[in-house]
């Protein structure tokens, strides 16, 4: 991984290495000493009694630790240390305890200044905070001075160490700093703790993945070590179990910190994990099948086996890097190897190597570990997050270019159905003046030509003509589906025709809805059938009466019927002329439009013309407008009529 100047490790680096550098100032700066005891005294006495007058004390250097077998009872010590003063002192003194694990009650040449809560016979005391305790300057005298501290313990082991007297404002600062370290910092580390904790388990539970749900085993261990800091007494008994939580949350965050470094390394080993797991449950359960009398062995070896657990993990992390040409994130490496040098700190510590160390730094060095450790998985969900966007921004900009390109060819197909829809309306009118207009002319023309018609003849004829090309206009003008409206027109024109004849013409349409639309290409054929029939009865019936009904009828789900009957009360039709011409154009041109057309004559009576046609979905769907289709028809209908005028 290439680490520039801006990226998130390195960042992460620069704020690690300044909070270990002021906890590490903290914690090993060594205090200004106004008299540190060195040497401490020891005697056995009964529980509650002062030391015999003639008591044998046996002198030992501090820091002084003294073991017990569990199970054993109540055992009594008194603990003499002596400092030499030049002058008595003038302003208040005081005496710090950093660890003395027993308490006991501490007497100022034979004057008590103070207690602190001793094992008895319901309680076990492992105190690991320090104590302050004020001295009254007319207590001390120039020369020697006796501090005597009267303790009873239980089984384990147990400690005095790091005792100092001297001005209350130097002592309490010392007293401050320890408190910091030994009480503060691991509440501070186990509510961090707790935080990643519950931060990581939440994004398991998004995400299943292992370097998370390791990194969340390890939070809860160390939450679960620090607790074990936090009681300092407990019940007679208790103590035991309570060592085999700390050995079960130190071995637990020793073997995932392990497998964390593996995995880091893009190595994950079951059998490494079997092996390191059952050294880890190795120390709680020799811890507890000896109920506790392990505690100085373990502490000794079993320790110092998950150190060297780490040790290894961290080595085998890098060096499989190196064969692979990558790089280990910095942060891990710090912080890794500056938590396994503070368990080395702390070990020599309770060991009694260190003389003059006071604190422990595992407390601070593991949760910052856990934040190491955290690097990987943020800066990879964080590189997930950009790598997301970009695929978002991508996708949206290839959205756009495809949006555009459907437009771009729906306009083209809009453009191209336009197109087809004008062809096909040209044809078509091309087509209706063919048959109709265009036909009649030609044949009337040749009529002409040879003499065969008289003047009334071509009078008529014209106007047969120009009844036609009213028809188309007719079709054209209503929008090309309105049929009502040009059978309106039809009507209009008739009826003059009909009335100087002497006929009447009755028109019922009660049974027609207020609009009709159907195929445009319907539109024509239905009016010249409809024509064609008015024109036929008018020339040849005799009748006095001719009565056009139109009417829609459904049946069930049957799509929708126009039925156009016209019936005339003339002499009627003869048989040979039954199948005329005439008669199978309308047919014609009825089966053109998917219709059909009948004739019911009985001579003597009348005629009765019957037109059927299916006003399908098909039918009904196709309306076009003559704006639509780029044709002018408004005005060529306008100059006929003013042609006609």
């Amino acid at each position: 991984m290439r680490i520039g100047p801006g990226s998130f490790p390195l960042r992460s680096l620069r704020a690690l290495l300044l909070i270990l550098a002021a906890l590490a100032a903290l914690t090993l700066s060594l205090p200004a000493q106004a008299a540190a005891v060195r040497s401490v005294e020891w005697t056995s006495t009964a529980v509650g009694a002062a030391p015999a007058q003639d008591a044998q004390w046996q002198t030992y250097d501090l820091p002084l630790r003294w073991t017990s077998r569990p199970g054993e009872s109540i055992r009594a010590v008194a603990l003499r240390l002596r400092v030499q003063l030049d002058a008595v002192p003038t302003q208040a003194w005081a005496v710090l305890l950093s660890h003395a694990s027993t308490g006991g009650r501490i007497s100022v040449n034979g004057r008590m200044v103070g207690e602190i809560q001793t094992a008895d016979a319901r309680t076990e005391v492992r105190w690991r905070r320090p104590h302050l305790l004020s001295i009254d300057p007319s207590l001390l005298v120039a020369g020697e001075n006796t501090i005597l501290i009267q303790t009873a313990y239980r089984g384990g082991v147990h400690v005095l160490a790091d005792v100092e007297v001297g001005p209350l404002a130097e002592v309490g600062s010392s007293y401050d700093r320890q408190h910091l370290a030994s009480s503060i910092l691991p509440w501070i580390g186990g509510t961090l703790a707790a935080c990643f904790a519950l931060i990581f388990a939440l994004l398991w539970m998004r995400r299943r993945d292992a370097t998370i749900a390791l990194v969340t085993l390890a939070s809860l261990f160390w939450v679960l070590r620090s607790a074990f800091f936090l009681f300092e007494t407990v019940p007679a008994g208790a103590g035991v179990w309570l060592d085999a939580l700390f050995y079960v949350a130190n071995g637990g965050f020793a073997v995932v910190i392990t497998l964390v470094l593996l995995r880091l390394a893009g190595r994950g080993s079951t059998r490494a994990a079997w092996i390191a797991g059952l050294y880890a449950a190795l120390g709680p359960l020799l811890l507890l099948v000896t109920d506790g009398q392990a505690s100085p062995h373990l502490d000794l070896l079993w320790v110092p086996g998950l150190i060297g657990m780490v040790v290894v993990g961290l080595l085998y992390a890098l060096l499989s890097r190196v064969r692979k040409h990558e790089s280990l994130q910095i942060v891990v490496i710090t912080a890794t190897t500056v938590a396994i040098a503070a368990a080395l700190y702390d070990y020599g510590l309770a060991q009694g190597w260190l003389r003059d160390a006071t604190m422990l730094t595992l407390h601070w060095a593991g949760p910052l570990l856990l934040l190491a450790l955290a690097t990987p998985v943020v800066d990879r969900f964080v590189r997930v997050l950009r790598e997301a966007e970009g695929a978002r921004n991508d996708l949206e900009s290839r959205v756009r270019e495809r949006e555009q390109m459907l437009k771009r060819n729906y306009e083209r197909l809009r453009e191209g159905e336009r197109l087809q829809a004008t062809a096909s309306e040209r044809q078509r009118i091309m087509q209706d003046m063919h048959d109709g207009l265009g036909t009649q002319l030609v044949s009337s023309l040749m009529l002409v030509e040879r003499g065969a018609l008289t003047q009334a003849q071509v009078a008529q004829v014209l106007r047969e003509s120009i009844d036609d090309m009213r028809l188309a206009i007719d079709a054209l003008a209503q929008g090309n589906s309105d049929l009502l409206a040009a059978l309106g027109n039809l009507r209009y024109r008739m009826e003059p025709r009909f009335r100087a004849a002497g006929i009447e013409l009755i028109w019922d349409a009660r049974q027609m809805p207020e609009e009709l639309n159907i195929n445009p290409d319907a539109v024509l054929p239905i009016l010249r059938i409809v024509q064609e029939s008015l024109t036929n009865a008018l020339k040849h019936s005799g009748a006095r009466a001719v009565s056009v009904a139109l009417q829609v009828t459904q049946t069930g789900e049957e799509a929708p019927v126009l039925q156009i009957r016209i019936t005339d009360n003339g002499k009627g039709i003869a048989g040979e002329r039954v199948g005329g011409r005439g008669l199978m154009n309308m047919r014609s041109r009825a089966n053109k439009i998917g219709g059909t057309l009948t004739l019911e004559s009985v001579p003597g009576t009348g005629t009765r013309v019957n037109f059927v046609y299916s006003l399908s979905e098909y039918h009904t769907g196709l309306t076009r407008t003559s704006t639509q289709l780029g044709l002018n028809t408004e005005a060529i209908i306008e100059r006929f009529r003013e042609g006609e005028s």
